[in-house]
This record gives structure tokens, sequence and C-alpha cells, in this order.
């Protein structure tokens, strides 16, 4: 988990349990200044002081360990050489704009088909 992971959690369940960061700090026996750097992302707290804010909110900490997948080498090689600024000026047209690009490209598509298969009969 990540500071912002932790902070989140804190401020999640403070405000879940309706608590002020006061009184979770009181029910947790922790200074009020903590629980405020610790939602704030300015403190990395210990997993015992995670337990100890959550479980006096009302909550419990669960950790789990999920293995990672390991990245397909053709997704990678792929993503390394696709141009960007293509799909950037494609996601600023609109929807209509894209669908008429769409609609151009099928018809363009059935056009060489149609003229590929002239050429196969005339042989």
């Amino acid at each position: 988990m990540s500071i912002n992971a932790f902070s989140a959690a804190v401020t999640e369940a403070r405000k879940r349990a309706k608590l002020t960061q006061r009184e979770l700090a009181r029910r947790a026996r922790a200074a009020q200044p903590l629980v405020a750097r610790i939602e704030s992302g300015r403190a990395n707290p210990t997993v015992d002081t995670l337990d100890r804010l959550l479980g006096a909110a009302g909550f419990e900490l669960r950790v789990e360990l999920v293995p990672k997948e390991a990245p397909d080498p053709v997704v990678e090689a792929y993503k390394r050489d696709v141009d960007r600024t293509l799909l950037r000026e494609n996601l600023r047209r609109t929807v209509d704009e894209r669908m008429q690009t769409l609609v151009a490209m099928s018809e363009f598509v059935d056009e060489i088909r149609r003229a590929t298969l002239k050429a196969k009969r005339k042989k």
C-alpha cells in the first residue's frame, strides 16, 4: 500500500464511523496531529498504527498477497511502438467525427475487396 492508500483508508474509515480526527485519535490512543498527518499523506504509519486507527473506527485491516502478472512481451513491444500523438488527435475528435472516419475506412476496405475480386476474375 502507498501512503495515499493509507491516508485514504484512515480518512474513509473515520468518516464512515462519523468520527472527528480528535475522536479517532482518542479511541486509538494516538495524537490528533498524527491522524491529521496520516490523512494528509505527510506521514507513513506503521502497520500497528494503521491497525489501531482503523480498529478504533470499527474496521479491520486486511492485507492480501497477490502474485503479479508477468507482462506479455508482445503487448509491451506493441506499447513501445504506438504513436501516441495519433491517439491523442483521435480522442480530440467528437464521437460523430470518429464514426465518420470509421465508416470511410470501412467503405475503403470494401472498395479494395471489390477491386481485388475483380482483378482475380480477369486472370
